[in-house]
């Protein structure tokens, strides 16, 4: 692991249950405050707890020693009432019931908020805390992927890192001091503050009352329209939050109307959203016409971008804003895709090179590669080894060692295809599956190069492919640029009854993703959108897709390990700069970089 890999991993364990090693440490003693709305809520129940370690939504660790409730101006002070499993955990604060400001006696039985605190070792005798439904907004839009309630938030062992990086993502949308959007978001990042706080106010209209849930109260109206399809209704405020956060495209309009204009979070959205989504926007020169994109082991964006004419810039991207660009002075590179040690490689059409870089940005030995029949590289993909393959701008494709030495023939792999490939991925096996948009078909190539019987793969609905992914089963889904479709084809080439799949928006899909239960994630160049698929090819996302408000002219995308989507916009609004956008939270974590899941036959598996 580079210097850069190496910092980020600092301090990631410890989350839970305590690990051989790490120290319990005391609590220190913080103050803040709980509001609905503008209203002080006074007899609040306020608990802490520590996400547990045992698996995705798993009981969270309750970690007060007393009761603590909150006083008539809505404050409270917790000294020495805590002990956390060691200073690194990240906790989170559930506060429940309580009288947001109506007659003496009136309990909210609906009211519920959260606030994700961030790291025990950061409280202290000078920290301040707000709760109120803009950190709830935050925190559960963050934290989805491993929630299932208030109480069951948690994570794998393995993958601490994806919730720790959780946790500040929500830091980004909503400041957990001021209690306002945004929150402590970097310079180059853009937060949707309008559609936060209408999401806020959304809830407000539930916790400023009574909590009557009748068909006509607020209450009742929220968790009539938050109610999932086939699902049961939420019966507090930080449920419906997250039946929002979970089906983002359901009942949109249905719940743009249970609030009201005037209420207290400003400024507001004017019209109803096709989705409740939240998008974080990243711009910056060095991301201008960004080609590709790929997740790192700690949950770094590396992008591959054009902002000159004859020279590209890789840059990497987080929570934290940009980490480091190093330009490539002298040509363009159109793909990149991360080894398992996190070392980005990048192929040079015009140059017909390949380069390795490592994971700290300088330039690997004996660089750039030509080897094995290197000819106009493009899309390239790595095995379980370390070996990486290149898709050709003829029918063929190379393979180069871990090391960049040849392992195909000087002529490379031919594929029998027609045109060079416009994608290729590895499976488990170490087979290379390549799609053919020109032939309308999938080849498979062992790992010597030789077609494996039976392919190319034709049928199932195949219309000008131009991604594609392997599942956990060693098959494969295809996304159809021409026939906006997918396509799924079984470990041996058969296609899936069903197969082609449409709706979900899918309008000329360009690029493709599993996360981490198997949900397929397209990129739409025919439009402003991003669908979601579940796994058995049912659409997900509505006919409009995800994200129309942020993306402009997506490209690529890549699911992290908090199960954010990142998605590179070739549009811009700004002539001079480039935009990355994270989806925060909207699908389920998986390993990264995408080599190592291969090497871990962990292929859409949560880590």
């Amino acid at each position: 692991m580079g210097a850069l890999g190496a910092g980020l991993a600092l301090g990631v364990a410890g989350c839970g249950v305590t690990p051989a090693g790490l120290i319990p440490v005391e609590g220190q003693s913080f103050s803040g405050s709980v509001h609905g709305g503008l209203q002080p809520v006074s007899g609040a129940t306020i608990q802490l707890f520590a996400p547990g370690t045992n698996g995705y939504g798993t009981a969270a660790i309750p970690l007060l020693n007393r009761t603590v409730v909150s006083d008539a101006g809505g404050g409270f002070s917790i000294t020495g009432a805590y002990t956390c499993p060691s200073a690194s955990t990240p906790i989170y604060m559930v506060v429940t019931g309580g009288n947001p400001g109506l007659a003496a006696g009136t309990n909210n039985t609906a009211l519920a908020l959260m606030s994700s605190l961030g790291q025990c070792g950061t409280l202290g005798p000078h920290t301040f805390l707000t709760v109120n439904e803009l950190t709830t907004v935050a925190a559960v839009w963050a934290l989805t992927p491993f929630m299932v309630d208030a109480t069951h938030i948690g994570t794998s062992p393995t993958n601490v890192q994806g919730l720790l990086n959780a946790f500040a993502i929500a830091n980004d949308l909503v400041g957990v001091s001021s209690g306002r959007s945004p929150g402590n978001a970097p310079a180059v990042a853009t937060v949707p503050t309008a559609e936060i706080n209408t999401l806020a106010d959304i809830l407000s209209s539930c916790v400023n009352s009574s909590g009557s849930t009748v068909s006509t109260s607020s209450c009742g109206r929220l968790f009539t329209a938050a109610t999932p399809a086939g699902g049961f209704a939420p019966t507090d405020t930080l449920q419906a939050a997250l039946d929002i956060s979970r089906n983002p495209g359901h009942n949109a309009g249905s719940i743009f109307t249970s609030y009201s204009s005037t209420s207290p979070y400003q400024p507001t959205l004017g019209v109803a959203p096709t989705d409740w989504t939240i998008s974080i926007n990243y711009s910056a020169a060095v991301l201008k016409t960004p080609n590709d994109l790929a997740i790192d082991s700690q949950g770094n964006a590396w992008v591959v971008a054009s902002p000159g004419s004859s020279s590209s810039t890789v840059s990497v991207l987080n929570w934290n804003g940009i980490q480091g660009s190093y330009p490539q002075a002298g040509a363009n590179y159109g793909h990149l895709a991360l080894d398992p040690y996190d070392d980005p490689w990048l192929t040079s059409t015009l140059a017909s090179n390949v380069l390795e870089l490592t994971n700290s940005g300088t330039r690997a030995s004996n660089n750039p590669f030509t080897s094995g029949g290197i000819q106009g590289p493009g899309p390239l993909a790595f095995d379980g080894n370390g070996n990486v393959w290149v898709a050709n701008n003829g029918a063929t494709v190379s393979k180069l060692s871990a090391n960049g030495a040849g392992l195909s023939p000087s002529t490379g792999y031919a594929t029998g295809g027609v045109s060079g490939a416009s994608a290729i991925a590895l499976d488990t096996y170490g087979n290379a599956w390549v799609a053919d948009s020109g032939g309308n078909d999938v080849t498979v190539l062992s790992n010597n190069g030789v077609p494996i019987p039976g392919s190319p793969y034709i049928g199932g609905g195949l219309d000008g492919p131009y991604a594609l992914a392997i599942d956990s089963t060693g098959g494969a889904w295809v996304a159809n640029r021409t026939g906006s479709s997918l396509s799924r084809f079984s470990n041996s080439g058969a296609a899936i009854p069903g197969s082609p799949f449409y709706g979900g928006g899918l309008s000329s899909p360009i690029g493709l993703a599993l996360d981490g239960l198997g949900n397929v994630w397209l990129v739409n160049s025919g439009s402003n959108s991003v669908s979601q698929f579940l796994s058995s090819g049912r659409p997900q996302s509505g006919a409009g897709g995800y994200g129309s408000s942020t993306l402009l002219n997506p490209f690529r995308l890549a699911i992290d390990r908090s199960g954010s989507v990142w998605v590179a916009n070739l549009g811009s609004s700004s002539p001079n700069t480039g935009s990355i956008t994270q989806i925060v939270g909207v699908a389920a974590p998986v390993v990264t970089p995408q080599s190592l899941a291969i090497q871990n036959n962990a292929l859409n598996q949560r880590p």
